[in-house]
């Protein structure tokens, strides 16, 4: 699969942008508010569901609760929220005071080395840092721009945070009209060797999940009769969707600046790259002595991908 870079003859959008002093993220959570705006008032409008993401477009665990018309009692999102806490603790290696002092000092934290209180602090850091990151750019510009290309068919989110560290999954796509779902995880490509190394493990690790089931998201929406649900949803085709860092500010910088349905040459060459992407990694997929349930998924997908292919197709 070739992986995704832009170049175009005209100047570059972001040549434009120069004199902006705004760093990238934060330009990408107003793009993550706006459209988590958008999707909120779609769904409560059309199907009568409240508050489906939260501002950073992530699927939102609090209504999923019972006593909100959920399917969970609110002790079980309770324990999955501390999971997540947990998880970010260990990966921020907050425990550690070393660590701890590191975060004192460079973040001025006014709590004592070794206390309760300073883990509590770090977390937030952590996650904004994490946010930061090129990796969790490229999820956000990808989710973006599906959402820009595709929302009057698809329903195109980030997926709930305790599924991303619990399943591996950064999108959640739901076609409008067949019911289809896919999810997809997100690689930012660095350099050439990147490619070379990354490629057939992506590859590889698609074919595990499909080999498997596929995946679940024990936060996801389906559609039921016409109606938008909240629930768990299995075995879901999973593929991977790539960008190259160094194309990350231009493509923020063209979302950020967007106005109405009208895309960019970069955006339409990432997009067009994304759909061939996803429609080869089907085509691979099928060639699998899969079992019936994935079979049958990435056969019920087919209309959906020629809907993609549609879009791919529009100017």
């Amino acid at each position: 699969m070739n992986h995704f870079s832009l170049q175009t003859s005209e100047p570059k959008p972001s040549q434009s942008y120069k004199k902006e002093s705004q760093p990238s993220l934060e330009k990408l959570k107003k793009v993550m508010s706006r459209i988590s705006q958008e999707v909120n008032a779609e769904v409560a409008k059309k199907y009568g569901v409240e508050q489906l993401v939260d501002d950073s477009l992530h699927i939102d665990l609090t209504h999923f609760s019972r006593k909100k018309g959920g399917i969970y009692k609110k002790e079980d999102i309770d324990a999955d929220k501390k999971k997540v806490d947990e998880l970010d603790l260990k990966y921020s290696d907050a425990e550690d005071e070393k660590v701890q002092k590191f975060y004192k000092e460079k973040y001025k934290l006014n709590v004592n080395v070794g206390s309760p209180e300073i883990k509590k602090e770090i977390l937030p850091i952590f996650r904004e840092n994490k946010e930061a990151n090129t990796a969790s750019q490229a999820e956000m510009v990808i989710t973006a721009l599906l959402h820009k290309i595709l929302k009057e068919r698809f329903l195109v989110v980030r997926s709930s945070v305790f599924d991303d560290y619990t399943n591996g999954i950064d999108n959640f796509i739901l076609d409008k009209e067949t019911g289809a779902v896919i999810c997809a995880f997100d690689e930012v490509i660095e350099n050439d060797g990147d490619k070379a190394r990354g490629e057939s493990g992506k590859a590889e690790k698609v074919k595990k999940i499909a080999m498997k089931g596929g995946t679940e998201a024990k936060y996801g929406v389906s559609l039921a009769d016409g109606k938008l649900v909240r629930n768990a949803v299995q075995n879901i085709p999973v593929f991977y969707l790539t960008l190259e860092s160094k194309d990350l500010s231009e493509l923020t910088n063209d979302l950020f600046y967007s106005k109405g349905d009208t895309r960019t040459e970069g955006e339409q060459k990432l997009f067009s790259h994304l759909v061939h992407s996803i429609k080869e990694q089907k085509g691979e997929l099928e060639a699998l002595n899969l079992p019936p349930v994935m079979k049958e998924k990435l056969q019920s997908f087919e209309t959906s991908l020629t809907a993609l292919v549609g879009f791919a197709e529009r100017r």
